[in-house]
């Protein structure tokens, strides 16, 4: 059962002596079990500067005007501190959650309903946010100068952009859902040596993914369904990515091509020689639209592995793949 409590506000480590715990790594702080609903407060509210662990858990959280939870307002949260587990957050017209600095923060599990950012992460590292649900706001999840960090099995649907990676290095991005985007499931920019695996990015109004200034980075099995316009479209990079094992289905309907490349990408993984799965391709190379003039030499005939995704689901997509091919010959034999 929740407690109602006020608003929490902590600015130094002293401030901690409310709640249960030592603040040591193995006996962390504990702010849990309560039910904050404010006005125009900020729900949880920390300083920065703190050197003391401590956990925020198993809370309803529910501001109209600020932040559900902030971390590092005015300094930079300790590192390896900040955990923050299984809360439900409303957020009418800000942010969630949002970290400033707190290398190593954990933040799992949590149910956000946000009109701006879900989670936020600004200057950090290492840190793991997972098995998260945020929907109803600007972005998702969004790191900003946050490498070397997970961001794993996360739901951002009904976002206008999923989840957003800017100008970080060595992330990955796995097992994420990101539908049903007003713009794009999944953007980075300015960001190097990414991995984007096994993530969903399905009926975006835009782009399933929107890779701008990113180079290096290892996209593979990832769904791209039905987005309105290409599903994924790489755009002003130096260094080249390489793109294989994706599942492309129904994207950009009213064009000729489901992707797009302006800088000159690998479609295919070059020792197995496999690129993609399209449901449009009928036979030879699959071109990929762009100045680059970027083709996938070696489409695949059978649908990899997206590991999100039932069996019973790829065969329906196999069905769907074996209904499209008389009309796509018949498109075929028309163009001819």
């Amino acid at each position: 059962m929740l407690v109602g409590h006020g608003p929490i506000v902590i600015e130094y480590d002293d401030n901690f002596t409310e709640f249960p715990g030592t603040g040591d790594p193995g006996d962390p702080y504990r702010i849990e079990n309560y039910n904050i609903t404010v006005t125009s407060d900020y729900p949880i509210l920390f300083s920065g500067n703190n050197s003391k662990h401590f956990v925020i858990q198993n809370c309803f959280l529910k501001t109209d005007t600020n932040y559900g939870i902030y971390l590092g307002k005015y300094y930079p949260m300790g590192n390896g501190t900040v955990n923050i587990l299984d809360n439900v957050i409303i957020s009418e017209t800000n942010n969630g959650i949002a970290l400033q600095g707190g290398a190593g923060a954990i933040i799992t599990g949590n149910t956000i309903e946000t009109g701006m950012n879900g989670i936020k992460i600004t200057d950090s590292e290492f840190c793991v946010v997972s098995y998260n649900t945020v929907s109803g706001g600007y972005v998702g999840i969004y790191t900003d100068r946050a490498p070397k960090s997970t961001i794993t099995k996360n739901t951002c649907t009904n976002n206008d952009y999923g989840i957003a990676v800017i100008e970080s290095s060595e992330t990955s991005v796995k097992h994420n859902n990101c539908s049903n985007s007003a713009y794009v499931g999944i953007e980075t920019q300015d960001s190097i040596d990414l991995t984007i695996t096994n993530n969903r990015c399905i009926n975006s109004s835009f782009f399933g993914m929107r890779f701008y200034d990113t180079a290096n980075c290892i996209i593979t099995n990832n769904l791209l369904k039905e987005n309105d316009q290409y599903g994924i479209t790489m755009q002003n990079s130096v260094g080249v990515s390489k793109i294989y094992l994706n599942v492309f289905l129904d994207n950009n309907l009213l064009g000729t091509s489901q992707a797009e490349d302006d800088t000159g990408n690998q479609w295919y993984d070059e020792i197995a020689l496999e690129g993609n799965w399209w449901s449009t391709w009928v036979s030879g190379g699959y071109s990929i639209d762009g100045s680059a003039g970027s083709v996938d030499p070696y489409p695949l005939n059978y649908i990899p592995e997206i590991s999100e995704y039932s069996s019973t689901f790829l065969a329906f997509i196999m069905i769907l793949a074996f209904i499209a091919i008389p009309v796509i010959n018949f498109v075929y034999r028309k163009k001819m």
